[in-house]
């Protein structure tokens, strides 16, 4: 179990300090009891500028996980190889493979020749199952589509013709045992901000906090009161919905839940002590 943890958005569309870069995207960086992570690494415009005005030291990462491989949560892996150095790369066997929008425009990951990615990575980690990272951190691996209300916020697809649909099997969330309960942190929330949350929590486990990107932009209102429900029903007490949500969607939840709702932009720290 975690007994301190800090959370730092390095990367959101929005910062909250003049000092620092808004792109669309999304990293976080994890402190826990000593260990540094990094989880998805945005566009990488941002990222290394946000690290050096925040006063954080990549060389301490120990590891990356990626939540899927989308440009705007693994476009900047080179970028934050180059700083981390070496460190092993948590991610889904699909999270590389081409992925195109609801245009044909390409959504995956600009890396860099494999050759160089190679280099770079000391041990390439594919998860589709639950993997600890590290003791008391996890990363889902495969998440179950349970409720059919809940779909990707694409479509999304596997080729420029859009004649092969991607259902994004690569999407994971990652989430840490504290003492106050689990912290989730999502990435795009693809699979279902329920279904994710019903997954890491089977065996009744109480989640804590849930921070990070839910896909909702374009969700019905009947999608968001089944979200907002199942929320309520958890017992969510911290709840930092961002990037991809949509504005509509923050300020339901903001509404719903004024009084364990935050903002998490670029700079925000979350913290959570033993109690």
């Amino acid at each position: 179990m975690i007994n301190k943890l800090t959370i730092t958005q390095l990367v959101e569309n929005r910062a909250s300090d003049p000092g620092l870069l808004g792109e669309h995207g999304l990293a976080f960086f994890i402190e826990a009891d000593g260990h540094c992570l990094l989880f998805d690494t945005g566009q990488g415009l941002a990222l290394r500028h946000n690290a050096e005005q925040l006063g954080i030291s990549m060389k301490s990462v120990e590891a990356i996980i990626l939540s899927h491989g989308h440009y705007d949560h693994a476009g900047g892996l080179s970028e934050a190889l180059e700083m981390t150095g070496p460190v092993d790369l948590y991610l889904h066997p699909q999270a590389l493979t081409p992925k195109f929008n609801r245009n044909g425009r390409d959504i995956g990951a600009p890396l860099a020749d494999a050759a160089k990615l190679t280099a770079l990575v000391r041990k390439f980690i594919y998860t589709q199952g639950p993997t600890e990272i590290i003791p008391s951190i996890y990363i889902t691996g495969n998440i179950p589509r349970t409720h059919k209300i809940e779909d990707t916020g694409g479509p999304f697809y596997q080729d420029s013709d859009r004649t092969q649909p991607d259902g994004l099997p690569d999407d994971q969330a990652l989430f840490i045992e504290t003492s106050q309960g689990l912290i989730v942190l999502l990435g795009c929330g693809h699979s279902g901000v329920v279904n994710t949350l019903e997954y890491i929590r089977r065996g009744e486990k109480p989640i804590h906090a849930v921070i990070g990107g839910m896909h909702l932009l374009h969700a019905s209102a009947e999608r968001l009161a089944f979200t907002g429900d199942a929320l309520n029903r958890m017992n969510i007490r911290y709840l930092a919905p961002n990037h991809c949500t949509g504005l509509d969607a923050v300020c339901y939840f903001k509404n719903q839940f004024p009084d364990t709702f935050h903002k998490s932009e670029a700079g925000t720290r979350h913290l959570f002590y033993s109690e």
